[in-house]
């Protein structure tokens, strides 16, 4: 299906970009295919909700944005993340408040890369989506090497375009940028221009370096999922890549659901000789009643209901099932998309799917934490570079919420239970509950202690007399 749909559509690199003159003009050798690129510019129409597929008479649930919202904030809900150096973590922290809304759109599109870039004397990070950068190239580990980044500005029916392609050689960062000048509706890459032929790249160079790194200035994240558009790609695909063939199903039967219910509509077919007629010479219909009547020209006066049976039940059921295919497909929970009142589960299904779902939260955070760390190394790269002062190195925390698997108030009561046999102590008790380490546990019940009054001592009985 996937391979079907990418093949009649016209993706961002047929209609807007000569993929081989980008190749030629940097002079290199992509490892992501023409075919990769269609597909991401695929799932980024169905998550905008601009499916091939979609229609007059196919309207769509939205179920790709839906599920990429739900899973970003199962990934995100309780994360929380720091950087020991002071100036670094003010820019790290900037960046987070809007973390969710990343973790979406690389959930949706497959990847996407964090770019820390120093404008105006302070550092600001650029989130470049997946339908907006090319990987060009990478090691034997998945690491990426190489990439293309485009910055675009629009005036008018004219588009100037930059392609900067970073590229790290041996311990140093190369940086090309290339720009042109085109029509929105023509030739995007029409013609070579200086940088500086725009104002907002006056200051750039054609060709630049930064040395003494060990990777890319800023922080790659893409799904670990397999892929199943390119087998040689280390990208990892949408996570409802592997479910778009039962979207479709899925758009079509809500379609069906909400034609049922248009074609049921009650409807009183007339003679139109049973109305008055206004001034224009038209029936006279009841105000605000007019969608009932169908009239007719029979001479006699005559009326006929119209309210045939709504199949409701049968349609909602086939939808149900549709939703809990692709929840299948996604490795997400049962009841996630479906419900589960009508879908005859057994203990041991809803407990695997619901492994099922923690293995794809957990592979998205493991996946993000080494974006963020990445990124931050490049905030650390840019501010050594630039003169911002830092220190000689930074440590980093994460804490990434276990909730979707872990039933925090069943765990919570099992604790408070055996606390109360001596099974456990306080100290375990907080490491349970609270998810605290053994140290901040017992540094938390020392404050309590500290806090709480001490018990007045009895005074001794005084010595008797001799």
């Amino acid at each position: 299906m996937l391979n079907k749909i990418v093949n009649t559509i016209k993706g961002w690199w047929k209609s807007m970009f000569d993929y081989q003159k980008v190749i030629n003009d940097f002079g290199l050798d992509v490892q992501t295919s023409k075919e990769m690129l269609d597909a991401i510019n695929l799932w980024s129409d169905i998550f905008n909700g601009k499916a091939p597929w979609q229609s007059k008479t196919v309207k769509s649930l939205h179920v790709a944005k839906t599920v990429c919202d739900k899973v970003s904030k199962a990934v995100t809900i309780e994360f929380k993340s720091s950087c020991s150096d002071d100036a670094i973590d003010k820019v790290y922290q900037r960046f987070l408040r809007n973390i969710r809304k990343y973790t979406e759109y690389g959930i949706a599109k497959g990847s996407m890369f964090f770019k820390p870039t120093f404008e105006n004397g302070r550092i600001k990070i650029t989130v470049i989506q997946g339908d907006k950068f090319i990987p060009v190239k990478f090691d034997d580990t998945g690491e990426l090497l190489g990439a293309i980044f485009i910055d675009q500005i629009t005036k008018g029916n004219t588009v100037y375009t930059r392609l900067e392609y970073d590229e790290l050689v041996d311990n140093s960062m190369i940086i090309k940028n290339i720009a042109y000048k085109g029509q929105v509706n023509g030739v995007i890459l029409g013609q070579r221009i200086n940088l500086n032929f725009v104002d907002k790249w006056k200051d750039l160079t054609e060709i630049g370096q930064i040395d003494g790194v060990d990777k890319l200035i800023g922080g790659f994240f893409t799904m670990k999922n397999s892929n199943n558009v390119d087998n040689d790609s280390p990208l990892g695909s949408s996570i409802f890549a592997n479910a778009i063939g039962t979207l479709e199903e899925i758009d079509r039967q809500f379609s069906r659901t909400l034609w049922e219910y248009e074609g049921s509509e009650l409807a009183i077919e007339a003679s139109s000789s049973m109305f008055k007629i206004d001034k224009n010479g038209k029936p006279k219909l009841p105000k605000g009643k007019e969608r009932l009547y169908v009239l007719t020209d029979a001479d006699e006066e005559s009326w006929n209901v119209f309210s045939p049976q709504i199949r409701d039940t049968s349609l909602f059921n086939g939808l149900n099932e549709l939703l809990r295919q692709a929840e299948n497909e996604m490795s997400l929970s049962a009841g996630i998309l479906s419900k589960l009142d009508q879908v005859a589960l057994t203990a041991t299904e809803i407990k695997s799917s619901k492994q099922d779902y923690y293995v794809t939260v957990s592979d998205i955070q493991d996946a993000m934490q080494t974006a963020l760390e990445d990124l931050v190394y490049g905030i650390y790269v840019l501010c050594k570079l630039y003169g911002i002062p830092v220190g000689s190195s930074y440590d980093m925390k994460f804490d990434w919420d276990d909730s979707i698997l872990v039933d925090k108030d069943s765990l919570q009561k099992q604790a408070q239970l055996e606390l109360n046999q001596d099974i456990i102590d306080k100290v375990e008790y907080f490491m349970i509950t609270r998810d605290w380490s053994e140290e901040e546990a017992m540094a938390f019940i020392r404050r309590m202690e500290e806090r709480s009054p001490k018990p007045e001592e009895p005074e001794e009985p005084p010595e008797p007399e001799e």
